[in-house]
């Protein structure tokens, strides 16, 4: 039985006229005159342009080669309104987006949505998309990230949120997508605020030096190619309740544009490919080492890294429950390690501290800094920045330090500023006298007047507003 819902005969083929130019204009698009492109440009001004093209106008490179704005809303209908906003260079439009960015991870996403010009100028602007701030967003929006980004260098971030455990899987499926991009990277950044376990293994193991074996000859061959940070130059890594001891080596000891490095609660295996060229390294004890054996392991990392500029140092004290093995590479040698280019140092005390540590004096002893022309002495117990402390009594062994200071740091230093239980009034001024070059002391955060010290003092008269 034939059923009823049945065609009798097929449909034919139609090619419509309207299809028909549709795939015509596709093949070949119809070529535009200038005076047209002219015309039809929204960021022209109507009322000004002139009636006739001139030869030389047309012929001239600026008009021949529109800028990007103009191809940008350049819109078919000739009469369409558009907003003042559409008037903006694209620079200035992309350095807006630029900054909106670093604030919100989904801003990109957003604007891309308002009009067809701000997303085909976001999407072609591909150094917008480099910078990966892994967060509670998912996957799929990083991945689209690295694909719109193209050849640029990435800035990689990985911070869970505060006061929330990290998640060890959601970590492992991050640092899965990263790998493959790690020679990329031009800025990599972790930081975690709450404990949790095997941390630095679950995000540091897919970036440190493996072994592979051959099976082709005989032993075993270590390489690891997909590791190796070509483009790094700024490291930071950041886990203060860190508890496991472990040493990483780092993108199997290649990084050769690495000159940037902040580091607190983790070891890591300090070799010259990866930071014999350090300029600024910011460095929080990690803890697991104590007395002279803490400060050998410093000064070992100071000895490959002696190109340095600015130098932050400050110890942290951790409860053990047994001792840490610490095996030493390369013997440092009994006499002082000389940093000829550190220009600033800081040398920050921990808020559990009662007292300034003896392995930051043990290490300042040591150290040989002629060309030094900053010293700053941080109390992190105590921050300018936080209205709620309050001034507390000086170190105990604040003057045995500051005697110290006048030996070891150079009598050529332009700024000194102490902050905290560092900041002693009594021996203000016997510092200042020792640093006859100083122009500028801070105490707490205020700067203080040098002249009017010295007049007071008497010690130093001014004669026609020079120093005798």
């Amino acid at each position: 039985m034939p059923l009823i819902l049945r065609r009798s005969r097929r449909r034919e083929l139609i090619l419509t006229k309207s299809f028909k130019n549709a795939i015509q204009e596709k093949v070949h698009p119809p070529q535009r005159s200038p005076e047209s492109i002219y015309c039809s440009s929204s960021v022209v001004d109507r009322t000004n342009f002139p009636s006739s093209l001139s030869p030389s106008t047309v012929k001239s490179p600026d008009f021949a080669r529109p800028s990007l704005t103009l191809s940008l809303y350049r819109s078919p209908i000739s009469n369409l309104q558009h907003h003042p906003i559409h008037t903006l260079p694209p620079e200035l439009l992309i350095r807006v987006f630029e900054l909106g960015s670093f604030d919100d991870a989904l801003f990109l996403i957003t604007i891309s949505h308002v009009c067809h010009p701000w997303r085909m100028l976001a999407i072609h602007t591909h150094t917008l998309w480099r910078r990966l701030s892994f967060d509670s967003h998912g996957l799929r929006l990083w991945k689209e990230r690295i694909a719109r980004a193209r050849g640029c260098s990435l800035d990689i971030t990985i911070t869970p949120p505060q006061h929330r455990f990290p998640d060890i899987d959601a970590l492992a499926l991050q640092l899965h997508l990263i790998v493959p991009h790690i020679s990329r990277a031009r800025s990599f950044e972790l930081r975690f605020s709450s404990y949790s376990p095997f941390l630095w293994n679950t995000t540091l193991g897919p970036i440190c030096h493996q072994e592979q074996r051959d099976n082709d000859s005989m032993g075993a061959h270590t390489f690891a190619p997909f590791v190796h940070a070509l483009r790094l130059e700024k490291l930071t890594l950041c886990f203060p309740e860190n508890d496991d001891s472990k040493e990483f080596g780092l993108f199997a000891g290649v990084a050769p544009r690495l000159h940037h490095v902040t580091l607190d609660g983790i070891r890591l295996t300090w070799l010259p490919g990866l930071y014999g060229r350090l300029t600024h390294l910011d460095y929080t004890h990690h803890g697991f080492t104590t007395g002279s054996i803490a400060v050998d392991e410093v000064l070992g990392m100071i000895r490959i890294s002696c190109a340095l500029r600015e130098f932050r140092i400050c110890f942290r004290r951790r409860m053990l429950d047994g001792e840490v093995l610490y095996l030493s590479h390369d013997g440092v040698p009994a006499g002082q390690i000389h940093l000829l280019q550190l220009e600033r140092l800081v040398l920050a005390v921990d808020k559990s501290d009662i007292d300034i540590p003896p392995e930051l004096t043990s290490l300042l002893s040591r150290l040989s800094v002629p060309n030094l022309h900053e010293l700053h002495l941080v109390d992190l117990r105590c921050q300018p920045a936080n209205r709620r402390w309050w001034k507390s009594a000086p170190f105990p062994g604040l003057r045995a330090a500051l005697s110290l200071f006048e030996v070891t740091i150079p009598s050529s230093i332009k700024v000194l500023a102490m902050a905290g239980r560092w900041a002693d009034h009594s021996s203000i001024l016997s510092l200042a006298k020792r640093f006859r070059e100083l122009r500028n002391l801070e105490v707490d955060g205020v700067e203080k007047d040098l002249v009017h010290m010295y007049c007071l003092s008497g010690d130093l008269p001014l004669h026609d507003g020079a120093w005798i």
